[in-house]
C-alpha cells in the first residue's frame, strides 16, 4: 500500500493500481468531444437567426437593446460595434454571448429617428472559424417612417487611384444635426440609407485616430455636397488627399534630353491642370528666351507628347510598307497586305481603354524647340495648382552642359569616310597571295 506522503490516487481498472496523472488522461479522454469516425467536419456558416426589434419595424420610445440572434455559438471580436455600418453614427455599447449580440447607444436612442445597420462579414466567425458569407443590412424606427433614401459611391487614393478599404463616410446637416455615415468595404464601396431628405455635406476620410470625426490638419479626406432624396439615387465619389495649406513651389529643373528640361516641385500637381502654366526659360547670359513647344505633367520617363507618338506612328507604317514590299519581291510567295487605317484605329482605341488611371505628379516635363546649348539658363512657373487646389509656382536656375563625343561615334564616322573613297583599296586585296601562283611542289613531282 503506498503511504500518505506519496498523495496517490488508486484507481482499481483490471485489477491494477494506475498514478493519479493515468487516470486524469483517462478521465479526460472520455469527456472530450469528438466527432464520429468518417465525419465530416463543420463548414457550415453561422446565420442571423433573429433581430429585435424587427427590421422595417416602428417602435415609438423604445429604450431597450438591440438583440441579435446567430445560428450557432460565434466568436464576435472586440471593437465590432466601430467596425459596423451604422447610420446615425453613435458611440454603441456592445455585450456579447454564446451566439448573441447586444447592442444600444451609449446616451440612449434617439426619438423619432431611423437607425439602419449593415452586419459586416469579417471578424465573425464560428468555432470552427467560418465565417458569414455575406453581411446583412437592415433597419428600425424609433418613431415615424423610414426614409426611402440611398447614398452610394467609393473612395479612393488620389496618388494611386486604388480604393481604399475602411475609410469613413459622415454625412452632416449642421451644427445641431445628427451625424449620419458609413465604412467602405474593401473594394473602396460605401453604402448608406435611412438618410432624412435635405441637404448635406459629406466627408470621406482615413479615420487615423479613430474618433469618427474628420480631423482636416491630419487625415486623408475629400468633401461634397450630397442632396439626400427618395425619388433620386445618389453617387458620390470621394479621391483622399492629404492635409495641405500651402502652395506648391519649383524645387529644381534638370536637363535630361538635348531639347527636354525636367522640372520638379515640392507638391504633386493635379493632372490635368485647369489652365495650362506659364513657363519661362531664359538664357542667363544672353537673356534669350528659348521657345517652349509642349508641356506635360509627369517625369520625362513617363510622358510621351505628341510629335512622339506621331513619329512612332510614321516609324511603324515605314516598316510596314517595308515589310510589305520585301515580301512583294520573294517569288512565289504570297504578299502580306498593310494593315487598313480602320483596323490601326481599332488597335489604339483598345490601346487607350486598357491604359493605367491618369495619376498626379511632382514633375512637368518641358520640350523645346530646339537642342539646349551649353550654358546657365533661369525657369520660372506660375499657376500651378496642388491637389488642394492651391495655385503656385517659382524659379530656380539649371546648367546645361554640352555632350562629349562617344568613341564608338567617331569610329564610326573614320570607318565611313573609308568606306567613301573608291581609290583606297585594302592592302591584302592588291594581288593574289603568292602561294597561290603555281601549283604545290609535290603535286607537281606526282605529275612527272
Amino acid at each position: 500500500m503506498p503511504g500518505a506522503g506519496e498523495r496517490l490516487v488508486a484507481v482499481v481498472a483490471d485489477g491494477r493500481l494506475l498514478s493519479a496523472a493515468t487516470a486524469l488522461l483517462i478521465m479526460l479522454g472520455c469527456a472530450r468531444e469528438m466527432p464520429p469516425p468518417g465525419a465530416r467536419p463543420d463548414e457550415v456558416p453561422p446565420s442571423i437567426v433573429r433581430i429585435r426589434p424587427a427590421p422595417e419595424s416602428i417602435v415609438v420610445d423604445f429604450d431597450g437593446a438591440l438583440e441579435i440572434r446567430f445560428s450557432e455559438p460565434v466568436r464576435i471580436p472586440n471593437g465590432l460595434a466601430r467596425e459596423m455600418f451604422v447610420t446615425p453614427m453613435e458611440t454603441y455599447e456592445a455585450q456579447t454571448g454564446f451566439s448573441d449580440l447586444r447592442l444600444r447607444p451609449e446616451d440612449g436612442w434617439r426619438d423619432s429617428v431611423a437607425y439602419c445597420f449593415t452586419i459586416p462579414t469579417d471578424g465573425i466567425n464560428d468555432l470552427l472559424r467560418n465565417g458569414m458569407e455575406e453581411p446583412v443590412e437592415f433597419c428600425f424606427s424609433t418613431g415615424g417612417e423610414i426614409p426611402d433614401t440611398r447614398v452610394e459611391g467609393e473612395v479612393i487614393d488620389a496618388l494611386t487611384a486604388q480604393p481604399l478599404e475602411e475609410a469613413r463616410v459622415i454625412f452632416w446637416a449642421g451644427p445641431d444635426s445628427i451625424p449620419y455615415g458609413a465604412i467602405s468595404d474593401s473594394t473602396g464601396r460605401f453604402a448608406t440609407r435611412g438618410l432624412p431628405p435635405g441637404e448635406y455635406q459629406a466627408f470621406g476620410f482615413v479615420d487615423r485616430n479613430r474618433n469618427m470625426i474628420p480631423d482636416r490638419v491630419l487625415e486623408l479626406y475629400d468633401s461634397a455636397s450630397v442632396a439626400a432624396s427618395p425619388e433620386t439615387p445618389v453617387e458620390l465619389r470621394f479621391v483622399l488627399v492629404a492635409p495641405d495649406t500651402t502652395p506648391p513651389v519649383l524645387a529644381r529643373a534638370l536637363v535630361v534630353g538635348s531639347e527636354t528640361v525636367q522640372l520638379e516641385f515640392d507638391d504633386h500637381l493635379l493632372n490635368p491642370q485647369p489652365d495650362e502654366p506659364a513657363i519661362v526659360i531664359r538664357d542667363s547670359g544672353t537673356n534669350e528666351t528659348l521657345e517652349i513647344v509642349a508641356s506635360l505633367i509627369g517625369s520625362a520617363d513617363e510622358v510621351t507628347f505628341p510629335l512622339d507618338s506621331a513619329a512612332l506612328a510614321d516609324s511603324g507604317a515605314a516598316a510596314g510598307a517595308a515589310a510589305v514590299a520585301d515580301s512583294a519581291t520573294v517569288g512565289d510567295s504570297v504578299a502580306l497586305e498593310a494593315p487598313s487605317p480602320d483596323s490601326a484605329a481599332a488597335a489604339a482605341s483598345d490601346s487607350v481603354a486598357g491604359e493605367a488611371p491618369v495619376l498626379p505628379s511632382r514633375f512637368i516635363t518641358v520640350r523645346l524647340a530646339a537642342a539646349v546649348d551649353s550654358g546657365t539658363y533661369r525657369v520660372s512657373v506660375t499657376g500651378v495648382v496642388n491637389l488642394r487646389r492651391l495655385t503656385g509656382g517659382g524659379d530656380t536656375s539649371f546648367v546645361a552642359e554640352a555632350e562629349p563625343a562617344s568613341a564608338d561615334s567617331a569610329a564610326v564616322a573614320d570607318t565611313t569616310g573609308a568606306a567613301s573613297d573608291p581609290a583606297a583599296a585594302p592592302p591584302d586585296t592588291a594581288g593574289a597571295p603568292p602561294d597561290t601562283v603555281g601549283a604545290p611542289p609535290d603535286t607537281a613531282r606526282r605529275r612527272v
